[in-house]
């Protein structure tokens, strides 16, 4: 290989002899016309000519330093947190968009059964709440102890499972922006671009960018040794604090604070309740060809001793008020009881329909806020002569709130 000197070479040696600093070198090629790999290269090879020792094999062995154990696997243990982190800083902004901004068409099909969908996203949006205050706390002092020890250590040198796992969620975050990207663009062609769509695919594109950017930071500081700023990675971590205290304080706010998440699991207990002590009535009324005089009446048969648990307020203790309304007679096949409870909170869809049958399920989870009663009806086998015709009953009231 030949050993000719080029005059960018001679150049940048015999500049750096007369004491010149590299940016000013620097700047007085480029401004001629030299590329930046150009200068790097030449500077290179004149600092060799200078008499500064490349290194070799062994002497590199020799000057670094390999991560330990406890190291490695504190790190092993950021990559956990962090997917936790992201996760429920996921969920918990989907769940928020979810709330105030609804699809009719998917809350309409989620709210078939009697338990609302709201009650999934409360669990969610507490259990997300919950691991962003456990979580982030720990995954930015274990990352903070990574970066310091490469920041004061220069010679130091990362495992290769690190390294691969690194690399392995950069690739992971590139593939669901590009995804993402292409999922907005492609609605978007559709005509079929929504609030809520959008948010959604925003939160995911912001989760994932953030998580790119600053593993593309930290490649550069371990791996590649460059100088990064200070400001670099608290940057980082303020963002996501930030998105963290936003979508806690959203949160609780959709949900509301633990003492109504109190009432309103109570409130879900005693419509349980009421439903499970209305399949007791209808139950009792199939057995027994009557209503039950009372619920104490009830308790006292051995058949149905399994019902005292729902005879009684989860919260004060004292018996739901059960009062017969229509006794079935010769004229009638139906006779009609009713249930009262105090709630503490009116339910989700308590304007909605609820009209009431034969012991639907529905009836016993919609209400409003305080004494609240239900009227329901009990089918009975006829007790007429045939070629009479029973006479019909006008359809009761829907569930209703006495002054």
């Amino acid at each position: 290989m030949s050993e000719e000197k080029y005059p960018i070479e001679i150049f940048i040696l015999d500049r750096i002899r007369l004491g010149a600093r590299k940016d000013e070198i620097k700047e007085q090629v480029l401004a001629v016309g030299w590329s930046e790999d150009e200068f790097d290269f030449s500077y290179a090879q004149a600092l060799k000519d200078f008499g500064i020792p490349t290194p070799e094999e062994n002497s590199r062995a020799r000057f670094s330093k390999k991560t330990t154990t406890l190291e490695v696997v504190l790190n092993l243990f950021s990559f956990i947190l962090l997917g936790v982190v992201a996760f429920a800083l996921g969920t918990l902004y989907l769940e928020i968009i979810d709330k105030y901004f609804p699809d009719l068409i998917v809350d309409n099909k989620s709210s078939s059964s009697y338990q609302s969908r709201s009650q999934v996203s409360i669990s969610a949006v507490h259990y997300s709440m919950a691991s962003l205050i456990i979580a982030f706390p720990l995954f930015f002092f274990v990352m903070r102890m990574w970066l310091r020890k490469f920041r004061k250590d220069e010679g130091r040198v990362e495992s290769k499972l690190t390294k691969w796992i690194t690399y392995l969620v950069l690739l992971v975050t590139s593939i669901i922006i590009v995804g993402d990207l292409i999922s907005i663009l492609f609605t978007f062609f559709q005509g079929e671009m929504s609030m809520r769509f959008f948010l959604k695919a925003l939160i995911f594109l912001i989760i994932a960018g953030i998580i790119f950017g600053f593993y593309f930071f930290e490649r550069k500081m371990v791996q590649y040794k460059s100088d990064i700023p200070q400001q670099t990675f608290p940057f980082f971590s303020l963002g996501v604090l930030s998105l963290i205290v936003v979508g806690i304080v959203l949160g609780f706010f959709a949900t509301g604070s633990p003492k109504t998440e109190r009432m309103r699991t109570l409130d879900d207990q005693r419509s349980e309740n009421l439903s499970s002590l209305s399949s007791c009535i209808l139950d009792y009324s199939e057995k027994y060809k009557r209503l039950p005089e009372d619920l104490l009446a009830m308790q006292e048969s051995s058949s149905f001793r399994y019902c005292s648990s729902s005879m009684k307020d989860p919260e004060t203790g004292e018996w739901y008020e059960y009062t017969i309304k229509k006794e079935p007679e010769n004229i009638t096949t139906e006779g009609v009881y009713e249930l009262c409870a105090f709630f503490s909170l009116a339910s989700d869809d308590s304007l909605g329909d609820s009209s009431y049958g034969y012991n639907t399920s529905q009836l016993w989870y919609t209400h409003s806020s305080g004494r609240v009663c239900f009227s329901q009806r009990v089918p009975f086998e006829k007790t007429i002569p045939s070629q009479e015709a029973p006479l019909s009953l006008p359809p009761s009231p829907s569930p209703y709130v006495p002054e």
